[in-house]
């Protein structure tokens, strides 16, 4: 199946790009899908951090299953005071 990551922030920064399209297997979830994402830019997986994930604009826990056509959000951790 075909999925389209988006990258904000210092994820685009650390990825080099602010999208990319991939070809997952049936049944992945989010978090593979992001565990695919960190071996594919290892300057992203040598961060450590935890991002904030949205499929299809709703914000999704790691385990969320992927369909066929889905956008998968991938945000730096949000700070404040």
């Amino acid at each position: 199946m075909k999925v389209t990551m988006r990258y904000f922030a210092r994820v685009a920064e650390l990825t080099g790009c602010q999208d990319q399209q991939l070809e997952l297997a049936p049944g992945t979830t989010a978090g593979q899908a992001l565990a695919e994402v960190a071996r594919r830019h290892p300057a992203l997986g040598a961060t450590g951090f935890s991002p904030l994930l949205a499929v299809n604009r709703e914000h999704a826990a790691a385990s969320r299953v992927l369909a066929d056509g889905d956008e998968v959000a991938i945000f730096p951790p949000v700070s404040g005071g």
